[in-house]
């Protein structure tokens, strides 16, 4: 049996808890962004576990993040049925689904830590790409933070919970892409 979510009708909506819920991500994406500007960056590791450089660290771990990222994507179409396969949803799909995001962020904390501790938040450099890398780290983990709000918080329109993730993970997929694509394909290091 499919998991399916309780309709709810647009009357029942609150206006109000849709605005907490988006001033919250937005809260912290700016405070994010305002730390790791004001923060004078190190720009040294602080740690590298099994790495040789913070950039490998950094873009292994964004990796891993982005495959669980991927997973959890695929397991949340189909908990909402948009993919057909398999045909039936297993009941603990919910709950891997779950799992994955958690994991998806344990393994981006590390690496939000460097960035914001020892890089910093830069306006300028490499064709704007460590700009719009650093625009897009900071309003992932805003974004993160609306959708676990809206995922708590009742009188919600259907569409926002599958909204902000997709925005979580196409904001993910903009980091990656800035940073450890260059990375792994040579282009820095």
């Amino acid at each position: 049996m499919a998991f399916v979510m309780p309709q709810t009708t647009s009357a029942r909506h609150s206006p109000l808890r849709l605005a907490a819920v988006l001033s919250g991500g937005a809260a912290t994406t700016v405070m994010l962004g305002v730390y790791a500007k004001v923060h004078p960056a190190g720009g040294q590791a602080t740690f590298k576990v099994l790495f040789d450089s913070m950039l490998a660290f950094k873009s292994w771990f964004t990796t891993a993040a982005m495959v669980f990222a991927i997973a959890q994507l695929l397991t949340g179409l189909r908990v909402r049925d948009r993919l057909p396969w398999p045909r039936t949803a297993p009941i603990w799909l919910t709950d891997v689904h779950r799992l994955l995001g958690t994991l998806t962020l344990l393994v981006s904390l590390p690496v939000a830590y460097h960035c914001l501790w020892s890089l910093g938040f830069t306006f300028s450099g490499f064709g704007g790409r460590v700009f719009w890398h650093s625009v897009a780290g900071c309003a992932f983990y805003g974004m993160f933070v609306s959708k676990m709000l809206a995922v708590r918080i009742d009188r919600l329109p259907r569409w926002l919970v599958p909204v902000l993730g997709g925005m979580a993970f196409s904001l993910l997929v903009v980091v990656w892409v800035s940073s450890a694509a260059y990375y792994l394909t040579g282009q820095i290091g």
